[in-house]
């Protein structure tokens, strides 16, 4: 499973603010007789005052597609496009550029 880009949608906290809420969208990758995709994952966990809230997110969800089947017993590999960090800090937002070359 090749992610191609990231992005957020709906990101909140809870109410009494212990938790963050959102779904993180994942492009998927061409592969075989596939077209690129979209994968949606709904996330609902622990805000954290040391991580960012998107990170937070985006770590979970990555989380949750480790746990697929499909990846969990090593049929598909979770990789990124080059350049993608999806983690890295970059004035307070997911860094979403790809290199090129």
């Amino acid at each position: 499973m090749h992610i191609l880009d990231i992005s957020i949608t709906s990101m909140r906290r809870s109410l009494d603010g212990k938790r963050v809420l959102g779904d993180v969208l994942f492009r998927i990758g061409a592969h075989e007789h596939r077209p690129e995709r979209d994968l949606r994952v709904s996330c609902d966990t622990l805000f954290s005052n040391r991580i960012r809230p998107d990170a937070i997110l985006v770590g979970d969800a990555i989380r949750q597609i480790r746990r697929l089947p499909q990846v969990r017993n090593g049929e598909n590999r979770l990789t990124f496009a080059s350049g993608l960090r999806p983690l890295a800090k970059q004035n307070g937002t997911i860094d979403r550029h790809r290199a090129t070359g």
